[in-house]
C-alpha cells in the first residue's frame, strides 16, 4: 500500500502529529511508502523553506518516505528551487495550492514551471481543499478550488500527469464529460459506504489513488473505506499501490 497524501509541518490553527505518528502509521498498515510534502510550505512566504526542513526531517526514513516539493508558480526563482528539489533532495513530484497561494491554475505564467516538472517527469498534485470548511472559524474561510479549473489545468497539459488530492464525491464529474487522460485523484475525501465502488464503476480503478491526508485527517478512515468497499481484487491493488507505482517509476 502507498499513500500518495501525506504531510509534515506545522499548521497555524491546531496541533499537528508528527514524522513519529506518521511512521507509526506505516508500520501499523504494512504501507511500502508514504508520498509527503511539507505542510508548513503552505503558509510560509516562500515554500522553499518547507521543501528544505522537509528533506532534513526525512533524510534518515527515505527507505519509506519519498518527497514531494511544495511551490508557488509565480514566486521568484521557483525553477531554480524546483531544480534544487530535484538533484539535491531527490524530490519525486511537484504539490500546489492554488488557493492558499492565490494563484489561478489557468494562467499562462504557470507554463515554464510546467514544462520543468514535464521536463523532469514530475506529476504534478493539485490539492483543492485541506480542511473541512467547518473548521475554519475566526478567520478567512480559504475556498475549495474548483474542479473544472482544474479538469482545464489537465487539458491545458496532457504531458503531464496530474493528481488532484481531497476531491470531494460529486466533484470529479464537474471536470468534463470525461476525465482527461493525464488525470488521476485520490480518495482522501470520499467519505461514505459506496462512494468508491461508485467511483470506480464512473471512471475506473486506474484513476484513483489511496491517500489519508495525514495528519489533517485520521489514515484509518481511508484504510477503512479500502477494506469496506466491494471491490475486485485486481481493482484494490491498481488504487492501493499499483497506480502509484506507475507515478513514482517504482
Amino acid at each position: 500500500m502507498i499513500d500518495f497524501n501525506a504531510k509534515l509541518g506545522q499548521w497555524p490553527y491546531r496541533p499537528m502529529r508528527g514524522i513519529e505518528a506518521l511512521l507509526e502509521t506505516i508500520e501499523a498498515f504494512e504501507m511500502e511508502w508514504a508520498v509527503v510534502s511539507s505542510l508548513s510550505a503552505v503558509h510560509y512566504l516562500n515554500p522553499h523553506d518547507g521543501n528544505e526542513e522537509l528533506a532534513k526531517l526525512i533524510e534518515p526514513h527515505r527507505d519509506c518516505l519519498i518527497p514531494f516539493a511544495v511551490l508557488k508558480p509565480h514566486f521568484a526563482l521557483c525553477e531554480k528551487d524546483l531544480e534544487k528539489c530535484v538533484a539535491e533532495y531527490g524530490m519525486k513530484g511537484l504539490v500546489l495550492y492554488p488557493n492558499y497561494h492565490q494563484f489561478d491554475l489557468t494562467d499562462p505564467s504557470l507554463r515554464p514551471l510546467m514544462e520543468q516538472a514535464g521536463a523532469y517527469g514530475l506529476p504534478v498534485c493539485i490539492q483543492v481543499g485541506l480542511e473541512d470548511p467547518r473548521r475554519q472559524f475566526d478567520r478567512p474561510l480559504v475556498p475549495e478550488v474548483a474542479a473544472e479549473t482544474v479538469g482545464a489545468f489537465a487539458r491545458q497539459y496532457p504531458e503531464i500527469q496530474v493528481v488532484v488530492l481531497g476531491l470531494k464525491f460529486g466533484q470529479p464529474e464537474k471536470m468534463g464529460e470525461s476525465l482527461p487522460p493525464n488525470l488521476k485523484f485520490d480518495i482522501s475525501n470520499y467519505e461514505h459506504l459506496g462512494e468508491l465502488e461508485y467511483a470506480v464503476q464512473q471512471f475506473g480503478a486506474s484513476c484513483l489513488l489511496f491517500g489519508t491526508n495525514f495528519p489533517l485527517f485520521t489514515p484509518s478512515a481511508t484504510i477503512e473505506k479500502i477494506r469496506c468497499a466491494v471491490l475486485s481484487e485486481g481493482d484494490r491493488r491498481l488504487i492501493t499501490h499499483l497506480n502509484a507505482r506507475h507515478l513514482l517509476g517504482l
